[in-house]
């Protein structure tokens, strides 16, 4: 019998469940609803039962199960494997996750970063494929980054190098869900370039105007539209800053949904980056759009589970990067 491979995507409202088969094939999916405001001691009881009755749907021999990988929305202690924050699921705080759920289910368990697992598949499969040193970012409703140097995904043994989207672009700005003030997510999200473009066009009622008519405005030569990305794509400018500062990296490589507006905040970024770089220039940088598509995670996660297992991919981890 071949082994099967599992996925595992942790959300904070859903648990979603895949499996491959050792040619990465998905050979089933299965989705659970996660009770809100559930309890640490019952959020395994659910991961646990998820797990049971999606193998028991796909009909697969429980014991066929060779590895599985896990993301969460939280940032990890990666030398335990347990959480040390998470604003979705703050119940979590310190839950050894690692731990218990390979105690329960007697498999090697990988636990990681949404951002960590599709930076990996990037590098793996993806527009990053050819760069030994990049950085990945991910812009949704919340922006989240990757860092790949000398070919190792680099992980944090705190798991909180990469939140991106709390750099502080503004010390004394908006305040931010994560109780700090100035953060990148209050000025580089669906929200906040919705903002930027009714300063321009007063009158507008705000409830009808979205993130997607803004794209749509904007291929149209809107000149609000384009200006809101234009401002979008300065603060993440300022924020990419201290990353391409000390990383130097050969490429940025941009996911998510704001990714289909990168022609519109790009040159900004670029300015900014020349013009306040430490290296002065952002020419030798290579720009990019991820064209995994939107089941990058799931690909993530199941090739993470097989190349952990069998070592079949070369997946260096870089924890410790400065000494200060």
């Amino acid at each position: 019998m071949t082994n099967i491979f599992t996925g595992i995507e942790i959300t904070k409202k859903y648990i979603n469940y895949f499996m491959a088969d050792s040619s990465y094939r998905i050979k089933g999916v299965h989705k659970i609803a996660l009770p809100l405001h559930i309890p640490a001691e019952k959020f395994i009881d659910e991961v646990e039962n998820g797990f049971k009755e999606a193998v028991r749907k796909m009909e697969i021999p429980a014991e066929r199960i060779a590895s599985i990988s896990i993301s969460v929305p939280a940032a990890i202690d990666h030398k335990n494997g347990s959480i040390i924050y998470s604003a979705e699921l703050p119940q979590l705080q310190g839950l050894p996750l690692k731990e218990e759920l390979g105690a329960r289910l007697k498999k090697l368990i990988i636990l990681d970063t949404e951002a960590n697992v599709r930076t990996f598949i990037e590098h793996k499969l993806g527009s990053a494929v050819r760069y030994s040193n990049f950085i990945f970012i991910v812009l949704d409703s919340w922006i989240s980054a990757g860092v790949y140097i000398n070919n190792s995904l680099l992980r944090s043994k705190r798991g909180i190098a990469h939140e991106l989207g709390h750099a502080i672009v503004e010390p004394h700005g908006r305040k931010c869900g994560c109780s700090q003030r100035g953060c990148l997510e209050e000025y580089v999200s669906f929200d906040a370039v919705v903002r930027y473009y009714l300063k321009h066009r007063r009158g507008t009622p705000r409830n009808t105007m979205t993130i997607y008519d803004l794209f749509r405005l904007a291929g149209t030569s809107d000149f609000a539209a384009i200006n809101a990305f234009e401002k979008m794509g300065n603060y993440l400018g300022l924020a990419l800053i201290n990353l391409v500062n000390i990383v130097k990296p050969d490429a940025v490589i941009f996911a998510g949904d704001f990714s289909r507006a990168l022609n519109f905040f790009l040159p900004s970024i670029k300015s900014t980056l020349d013009t306040r770089s430490y290296y002065g220039s952002s020419g030798n940088i290579t720009y990019g759009k991820s064209y995994l598509g939107a089941n990058a995670l799931r690909e993530g996660l199941v090739h993470l589970a097989k190349d952990s297992y069998t070592n079949a991919y070369n997946l260096k981890v870089c924890d410790d990067l400065f000494i200060i």
